[in-house]
């Protein structure tokens, strides 16, 4: 399925394109890359110890992004809505830098990683202060409204929410996310019952905190790629033990970033 923008605009910016393993948004002229690495390209084994795990998944991030170890950047994921910024570049490799579930940084070459399995990897780029973010929101990310906070971070930097794009990678979809009563009962816009079941659209939360907090609706893209029915990525679900690996990273301005393994046809371009 095509991952494309919830509106349509005149000027071309992001191309997108699709691989089995890889979803991948690309602006050349603001040297911005998103995208996420599924379990076609991740054969780690995920027995192994945490440490040697960070390890292996950085070395595939830096197999797609060309970016060293050191400015690869994952957190110790808890399901809050701590959010960290990354004002210098880490002084070592580390494999993960804090406890927190969001990270938002103006550093360029610092790839920011997003780990997850069903949850709602989201990604904001401010094409004028060249801010990025990112977060990881499942249902208490959401209810905790953790995109709402990255967003008014940003904002507090200075972003104005017209120049904000953001990116909703592949995550549990709407016809999979089953949940309980209780969780349910706590998203009422978000919930649909099918033979009384609840049903709960996870994304759909993501969009109206963006929406909330005036980022336009054209600047929103979606990759439409529900984890659990696609078996390229990697679905707790579905009884995975791995990770999609979902990155952003701002490359320098001076640099044409052909290390990332895609392409990005005319034919598939549309954006903000």
């Amino acid at each position: 399925m095509k991952p494309e923008p919830c509106g349509k605009s005149k000027k071309p910016m992001i191309y997108i394109s699709e691989k089995p393993a890889q979803i991948l948004y690309r602006s050349g002229e603001n040297h911005l890359a998103i995208g996420t690495i599924g379990r076609v390209s991740n054969t780690i084994d995920y027995a192994l110890p945490s440490e040697s795990i960070r390890h292996a998944e950085k070395e595939l991030v830096y197999h797609v992004t060309g970016v060293a170890f050191e400015r690869i950047v994952m957190l110790n994921q808890v399901h809050g809505d701590e959010i960290i910024e990354l004002a210098a570049y880490p002084a070592k490799d580390l494999p993960w830098i804090a406890d927190a579930d969001g990270m938002i940084t103006a550093l360029p070459a610092l790839c920011l990683v997003i780990r997850t399995a069903d949850c709602v990897p989201v990604f904001t780029f401010d094409e004028k202060k060249k801010l990025l973010g990112a977060a990881h929101s499942g249902w208490k990310g959401c209810q905790l409204d953790i995109t709402g906070k990255l967003i008014r971070m940003m904002k507090a930097k200075g972003s104005t929410p017209s120049d904000v794009s953001l990116f909703i990678l592949p995550s549990i979809g709407p016809d999979s996310y089953r949940v309980n009563d209780d969780v349910a009962r706590l998203f009422p816009e978000e919930t649909v019952r099918k033979n009384g079941t609840p049903f709960v659209n996870l994304r759909k939360s993501v969009m109206r905190s963006a929406l909330r907090e005036g980022i336009r609706t054209e600047r929103i893209f979606h990759a439409n790629i529900c984890t659990l029915q696609n078996e390229s990525y990697f679905s707790h679900r579905r009884g995975d033990a791995g990770r999609n690996l979902n990155f952003g990273i701002i490359h320098p301005q001076r640099e044409n970033p052909q290390s990332l393994h895609t392409e990005h046809p005319d034919s598939n371009s549309s954006g903000p």
